[in-house]
C-alpha cells in the first residue's frame, strides 16, 4: 500500500500484517536522530528534542552493545509529552493505511527518513537506576559477552531511570546450538517522581477493566556481533530493542504497577537502528531486519 496523508506526503508500504514501512521526504525535526563520529570510526547515535541533544543511545559499531546516557534532562513542561497520540488510536487497533493517515501529524514533527510502525507488548520490570544491580547492565552474561568490567566506571546509563522487559525473547539459529537473546528497554523522558498520581490511578482503573491504552515510543533496534561470537568462542549473543516514551508516561507507570504487559505503538527509526549479520548468515540484512521486526508485532 502507498498513500499520501493530506498536504504532508508520506509513502507507506505494508511489510507484513501489522508492520508498515514509512518514508518521510521531509519533516520539522522537532524530534531528530543525529549520527556523529566521536570515537574511531563509529557513529554515535543522539536523540535531539527541539534542537537540544538530550540522549546518546549507542552507536553503529558492528561489534558494540546498546546503551544510553542522558546528556541533558528533557524540558517538556506541564504536558509531560512530546507528541499527543490522537484519541481515536489510543486504544489498540490494526496498524494499517488508515492508522498511518491518522497519525500523519506525528510524523510531521519528525526528521526526514525511514521509519517502521507496529504495535507490541512488553511485560516490564523496573524502573532501574544507573547503579541498580538488578538491571541488565549488571548481569554477568552482559559483562562477560561484551567485556565490561564495571558499568558505572564505563559511564553507562548516567543517572537516568529506565524499564526493562521481564524476560528476553529467545531466537535459536541453525540447529538450535546458537542462541540469540533479545532484550527490551523503555526509556521515559520524565522522571516517575514527577507524575500525577490521579492520572496513574485513572489508567490503572482502565487496565483493571480490560482496556489496554497505547504508549507511544520512538524505537530503535540494535544488533551488534560481539568479538567472541565473531571468533566462534561464544554460542550466545544479545540484541536490543529500545524506545523513548513520547506520550504515555502515566500509562507506563499504571501498567508497571498493575503488573500487566504494556501496549506500545512504536515508530521505529531506521537511522537509529543497526542489524549486523553473523558470518554464517546470508543477506540481505534489511530483509532479516524486517523479519525480526515482524516477530515483535502483537
Amino acid at each position: 500500500m502507498k498513500s499520501e496523508a493530506g498536504s504532508f506526503k508520506i509513502e507507506a508500504t505494508r511489510v507484513v500484517d501489522g508492520l508498515v514501512r514509512v518514508k518521510l521526504p521531509s519533516g520539522k525535526g522537532l524530534l531528530k536522530i543525529v549520527l556523529e563520529k566521536k570515537d574511531d570510526d563509529a557513529n554515535c547515535i543522539y536523540l535531539e528534542i527541539s534542537g537540544v541533544r538530550n540522549f546518546e543511545a549507542g552507536n553503529d559499531c558492528d561489534t558494540c552493545h546498546f546503551w544510553f546516557k542522558c546528556l541533558r534532562e528533557p524540558r517538556l513542561g506541564g504536558s509531560r509529552k512530546i507528541m499527543n497520540l490522537p484519541k481515536t488510536i489510543q486504544m489498540p487497533r490494526p496498524v494499517d493505511e488508515t492508522l498511518i493517515r491518522e497519525i500523519s501529524p506525528l510524523f510531521e514533527l519528525l526528521d526526514k527518513g525511514e521509519y517502521y510502525v507496529f504495535e507490541t507488548s512488553i511485560n516490564l520490570t523496573g524502573p532501574y537506576g544507573s547503579e541498580d544491580e538488578g538491571s541488565y547492565f549488571f548481569s554477568d552474561e552482559f559483562q562477560e559477552l561484551w567485556d565490561i568490567s564495571d558499568p558505572v566506571e564505563e559511564d553507562l546509563l548516567s543517572g537516568w531511570e529506565h524499564f526493562e522487559g521481564e524476560r528476553p525473547r529467545v531466537y535459536r539459529h541453525g540447529e538450535g546450538s546458537f542462541v540469540e537473546k533479545q532484550f527490551e528497554f523503555v526509556i521515559p523522558l520524565v522522571k516517575q517522581s514527577t507524575l500525577n498520581e490521579e492520572y496513574i490511578k485513572l489508567y490503572r482503573s482502565m487496565i483493571a477493566e480490560g482496556d489496554r491504552p497505547r504508549i507511544l515510543l520512538l524505537g530503535m533496534f540494535q544488533r551488534g556481533i560481539p568479538d567472541s561470537v565473531r571468533r566462534s568462542h561464544a554460542h550466545v549473543m544479545h540484541s536490543f530493542f529500545a524506545g523513548f516514551v513520547l506520550d504515555g508516561h502515566h500509562k507506563l507507570a499504571a501498567y508497571r504497577r498493575s503488573r500487566v504487559p504494556a501496549k506500545f505503538l512504536v515508530i521505529l527509526a531506521a537511522k537509529a537502528s543497526k542489524y549486523h549479520l553473523r558470518k554464517d548468515e546470508t543477506g540481505p540484512a534489511r530483509t532479516q531486519f524486517e523479519e525480526r521486526l515482524a516477530t515483535l508485532v502483537g
